[in-house]
Order: C-alpha cells, then sequence, then structure tokens
C-alpha cells in the first residue's frame, strides 16, 4: 500500500496536488529513509496502472465542455440522418455512435461532479424535472394512441370539401359485411399536376369513408406492376377504383368518364358501388315487350325463350324485369329513377334491351326510344344519363326497327351470313363467330375499355354460335366491331337459301361481316366539354336474336358470355344514388419522400428536442 493520507478524497481529480517548492525539497533531498522487516513499517510499492493515465485524463477533463456539446451535435446530427436521409444510413449510424462515445467519456472522466450532480439538492430537482418530462411525455403518447382508433375529423374548409353526405354516413354505419376498395394508379413521380390532384381526391375521399366505418378498407396499387391483379378485376383503364365484397366477392367498378373527368361525383359513385356489391341496390334491366319480341319469362324448354339469359344476368346481381308496351298504347316511357318517396314507383332503367321484335312499332314507341338515348324523358326532361340499349335482331327484323337503327347510324342487312368456313357439320345457318380482339387498334373505332367485352380479366372470349344472323353495316366513326366472320362468308337474301352464289354478275356481297357492333361515345381524350345529343348514347346491336335463346344455350359451344359482357359494359358508368357534389380547391404541396420525412418528424422532435437542449443548458450552468 502507499503512504496515501486516509482522509485523501476518492476521485483522483479531488487529490490536493503537491506545491512545486515541496516538489524542489524532495529532488534535494534524494536520501530516503529506508525501511526493514525490523522497523514494521511496509514496503513501497510501485506506482498503479490508473496513475500512468491520469496526464492523459487530465487533457481529456480539461476539454469536457467542448467535448459534450460536440458529442450532443453528433447524437443529434445522426439522428436526422437516419430519420430524413436514408441514402446516408451509414454515416448516419457512424455519427450517432461518435456522439455518443463522447458523452460517455465526458461521463465517466466526471463521474464524481455527474453523481454529485444528481444526488445534491439542484440535482434531485433536476431529476424530478426530468422525472415529470418523462411522465407528461408518456401520457401524450398514450392519448395519442387511444386517439388512433377513437377521434373525430373536422372539416374546416370553406365548401365542407372533405365532408360526407349524411346518407353516406348512415350507408356505411349499416354495412353488414367487409368491404375494400382497390385504387389503380401509377406511382411514377414523373407524373402530370392534374392526375396528381386527382389521385389527392381520390384518397381523401377514400380516407373519409374509411374513418366513417370499420368495415371499409382501401389501398392503392399500381397497374403496371400488378398486371396480374388489374387484369383480374378486370380493369379497363387506369386512374380506377375497383369496389369489392370480400365475402361475396361481387365487384363494381368505377372510372373516370367524359362527363365527369375530375371525379366531381366521386362520392356518388363510390356509394352506388357500395350499394351494388352489398345487394343494398341493384341496377335494372328491362327487356321491352308489346311488338312480339322474346320472352324472359318463359319455361326453359322453350327453345326461342330468354329464361337463360334472365339468369345469367341476375347471376351478375342485375334486377331483370319486362317493360311493356302495347300497340295501341301512345303515353309509354322508360322508367328513370324515381324520388325516395314515391313506394309505387318503378326503378330506374338502366339498361333497355328490346330482343327480336316481330312487329312494327308506332311512331310514337321510336320518338321515345330515341328521347331514351339521346337522356331525355318522354315528356323532354332530361334523365340522370343518356340511355343504354341492347338491340337483337334478326334478318327479318320489321322496317320500323330498321329505320330506328339507321337513325343512330347501323344500317342492318337484309339477308342472313353464311359462313362456309365455320359452319357446323349438317347446320349450314349456323356459325361460329369469332371475338374482335382490339389489341392493336386505335381511334373512334377502338373506345376506352371496349376490350373488356371481349377480352375479359385479359382472356380472350372463345367463339360464339349464331344462326341466321343479319350483317350490321355502321355508317358513323365511333363505333367498333365485337365479332367477325371469315372471309368466305356471304350474305344470301333468299331466307330459303343455303347455298351462297360466288361467281358472275349475281354472286351475294362477300365478307367478313360484323354480326355485332357497337355504338356510343369513342375515342379521343377524355374532354369535360357537353358532347352532342346523338354522342351520349351506348347501344350494342347484335344480327341475331338465337344466339342466348334456350334452345342455343343448352347445346353444346353455346355462351352468353358475348352478351353479357356487353351489359356489363354498358352499365360500368351507371348512377344510382343522387349526392350533390361538392366544390374542390386543389391547393398543390409536393414533397418527396425525404422532404416529408423531414416535414413529419421534425414537427414531433424539433420543438420537444429544442426545449430539452434549453432545459439541459440551464442545468448545467446552474449545477
Amino acid at each position: 500500500m502507499s503512504n496515501r493520507p486516509t482522509d485523501s478524497p476518492g476521485d483522483w481529480r479531488r487529490q490536493r496536488r503537491p506545491s512545486a517548492s515541496s516538489r524542489r525539497e524532495t529532488t534535494a533531498s534524494p536520501k530516503v529513509e529506508e525501511t526493514t522487516p525490523e522497523s514494521g513499517e511496509e514496503p513501497a510499492l510501485s506506482r498503479t496502472m490508473g496513475s500512468f493515465l491520469e496526464p492523459a485524463l487530465d487533457a481529456i477533463g480539461s476539454f469536457a465542455a467542448p467535448l459534450l456539446v460536440a458529442g450532443i451535435v453528433g447524437l443529434v446530427s445522426g439522428a436526422a440522418v437516419l430519420a430524413f436521409v436514408g441514402s446516408m444510413r451509414v454515416y448516419g449510424w457512424i455519427t450517432f455512435g461518435a456522439g455518443g462515445v463522447l458523452v460517455l467519456v465526458v461521463g465517466l472522466i466526471s463521474l464524481s461532479s455527474v453523481m454529485a450532480a444528481f444526488f445534491s439538492r439542484t440535482g434531485r430537482y433536476g431529476v424530478n424535472s426530468i422525472i415529470m418530462v418523462l411522465a407528461f411525455t408518456g401520457i401524450i403518447v398514450v392519448v395519442n394512441f387511444i386517439s388512433f382508433e377513437n377521434h373525430n375529423r373536422m372539416d374546416v374548409t370553406a365548401t365542407n370539401e372533405f365532408s360526407l353526405a349524411s346518407r353516406t354516413k348512415q350507408m356505411l354505419k349499416d354495412l353488414d359485411e367487409p368491404v375494400r376498395a382497390t385504387a389503380f394508379y401509377v406511382t411514377d413521380f414523373n407524373q402530370d399536376p392534374e392526375m396528381i390532384a386527382r389521385r389527392a381526391r381520390v384518397e381523401n375521399t377514400l380516407r373519409e369513408l374509411d374513418e366513417r366505418s370499420g368495415k371499409f378498407t382501401y389501398r392503392f396499387m399500381d397497374p403496371d406492376l400488378n398486371p396480374e391483379i388489374a387484369r383480374n378485376y378486370g380493369l379497363t383503364q387506369y386512374e380506377s377504383v375497383v369496389v369489392e365484397a370480400v365475402d361475396s366477392g361481387i365487384t363494381d367498378m368505377v372510372e373516370r368518364t367524359r362527363a365527369d373527368p375530375d371525379y366531381a361525383r366521386l362520392e356518388q359513385d363510390l356509394v352506388t358501388s357500395l350499394l351494388v356489391v352489398t345487394g343494398q341496390q341493384r341496377k335494372t334491366i328491362y327487356f321491352l315487350s308489346g311488338h312480339g319480341e322474346r320472352s324472359i319469362n318463359s319455361r326453359i324448354d322453350d327453345g326461342e325463350g330468354y329464361t337463360l339469359a334472365k339468369d345469367g344476368l341476375e347471376q351478375d346481381n342485375y334486377d331483370v324485369r319486362t317493360l311493356r308496351w302495347r300497340l295501341r298504347d301512345e303515353d309509354v316511357s322508360v322508367p328513370d329513377q324515381p324520388d325516395e318517396d314515391c313506394l309505387e314507383c318503378l326503378p330506374g332503367a338502366a339498361l333497355l334491351v328490346i330482343a327480336g321484335p316481330t312487329q312494327d312499332m308506332p311512331e310514337a314507341h321510336a320518338r321515345v326510344l330515341d328521347l331514351f338515348l339521346q337522356g331525355r324523358n318522354a315528356d323532354g326532361s332530361p334523365r340522370r344519363e343518356a340511355g343504354r340499349l341492347v338491340v337483337l335482331a334478326d334478318p327479318d327484323t320489321p322496317d320500323s326497327f330498321r329505320s330506328f337503327l339507321a337513325g343512330w347510324g347501323l344500317v342492318l342487312g337484309s339477308g342472313y351470313i353464311r359462313d362456309l368456313s365455320e359452319s357446323l357439320p349438317q347446320q349450314p345457318r349456323i356459325f361460329r363467330a369469332d371475338p374482335y380482339l382490339p389489341q392493336s387498334c386505335s381511334g373512334p373505332a377502338c373506345p376506352p375499355g371496349i376490350a373488356q367485352i371481349t377480352i375479359p380479366r385479359g382472356v380472350e372470349l372463345g367463339t360464339t354460335l349464331m344462326g341466321a344472323a343479319a350483317p350490321i353495316v355502321p355508317i358513323v366513326e365511333n363505333f367498333a366491331a365485337l365479332a367477325f366472320t371469315s372471309g368466305n362468308s356471304y350474305m344470301i337474301e333468299d331466307l330459303e337459301r343455303t347455298e351462297p352464289v360466288t361467281d358472275g354478275d349475281q354472286s351475294d356481297p362477300r365478307g367478313p361481316f360484323f354480326p355485332a357492333v357497337y355504338v356510343g361515345p369513342a375515342g379521343g381524350e377524355i374532354s369535360s366539354a357537353e358532347p352532342p345529343s346523338n354522342e351520349v348514347a351506348s347501344l350494342v346491336v347484335f344480327g341475331d336474336a338465337d344466339f342466348i335463346a334456350n334452345s342455343f344455350l343448352t347445346r353444346p359451344g353455346g355462351s352468353p358470355d358475348l352478351f353479357l359482357n356487353s351489359a356489363n359494359f354498358l352499365l360500368g358508368d351507371y348512377s344510382l344514388v343522387s349526392i350533390r357534389p361538392k366544390a374542390f380547391a386543389f391547393r398543390e404541396f409536393n414533397l418527396d419522400r425525404n422532404e416529408h420525412n423531414f416535414v413529419r418528424f421534425s414537427s414531433w422532435l424539433f420543438m420537444p428536442g429544442l426545449l430539452a437542449l434549453m432545459a439541459g443548458v440551464v442545468w448545467w450552468v446552474r449545477r
């Protein structure tokens, strides 16, 4: 043991250093009294390892204040780099570690001072303050955590653009099964500002729906990165929202339309889709009756009936009904969406089907059909939307219906198609019509989303059996062929003849022909301008009324898919719920990922960190 005084302090920094005079006296008197075992004194030992480190620790301790400041700066800057700059994460960890090492070294060198500061009266007050700050912070964290699941949102915009209609809130409250919305948007950051604004509007609306119901969820998905999922949902264009009932699997799609390019009626369309997928509201399809049309209420063994076609529509969640117009009736109309107070009114017609008429229709009926396609009721008042019509014709269709179709740009051939290459054996009048696949076409002949009919969910539709179909000749630009025949087909005007005349001046016209055609708003960019009245209608015309009859659907190769897909396509934008659109003011604030993280974390950490740093400086000065 050394001859250290027993009352000397334990901290080496608090030991009294020998004065310069005492050191000189020790140097001038080199004689040291030797001790012997007989004297009873202990021999002097060699110096400890700590004594060799004293000069270095003294040097470090003299710079304790700047080292402490450097350590704190290292900790703060390292944490900032880790939080905001992901590409420099390695350097952030290095800076954070270096700052921690500096603070730890200064603390160990001044351990006695630190301990005294904590256990002194002032230190105890500081510790109490720290505990109170931590307790307050913990309470705030707990309160925020609870508020994530139990909170209310307030709309402070002047036009209440982020508020939902009361009927929407009630519908979300009454949801009895989970519903999920999938919004398909590309994630390319080089998008135009208008697309970013539309995405923001969709996200705000979906978030508001999600906040109002625990059974409604949403997600965003890039169709370019997830092409299989997009095809499975039957995606026809970008910027679409698919609403799906999770349990039943029923889906409905909301797309941008010519009439609503900026989603001004987004809430209305989403609520409509919710009503459709949950079965609370179904779109109504009317089959016209009174002119010799096919019946949807006949027995299955009635070969000309449409019982199986009706079943297919009902399986797609449509309400299928008969609309009867007697020939002597002149006061006829196509049902429009009724008022909520009208309990006996018929539901509005989402789609009207004219299936194989055999009698001429009166002029009053033709006038009502023209008004229907122009978006007007029989009295001239505007309908909610322009009409959607499907006509299943035959070679012997009455002239009044032929004139009606010609007024909308479709001329029905006067004979039937005889396809020598695709006819069934022993049944020359029945042939296989190939679906038209518009992968490479563009312009007015290929309206947006038309591929949904012939390439549903990305899978090409098979051939469709047709019998004695009449060819359709479009005389307008905004059309799209849905099916075609082979080049070895002919149109025979004599319905009794089965063999075509292929040579000479009297030869029959040669194909290919179009037995199914779509006409409607087609091609070009979506515009907010009001289209002409003759371009607002959408109709599909088939040259054969037998291909979805019971007799065809029960035979091998018979399929109603071309008809059902056409109905689905025509009904894609139909709205059932009236909700007033709100004014929208877009205030652009675009941030990249690092900027977004900086704004978020700085709002959480900057002010509390600044206050903590000021408190630490005050404590250090007053300790």
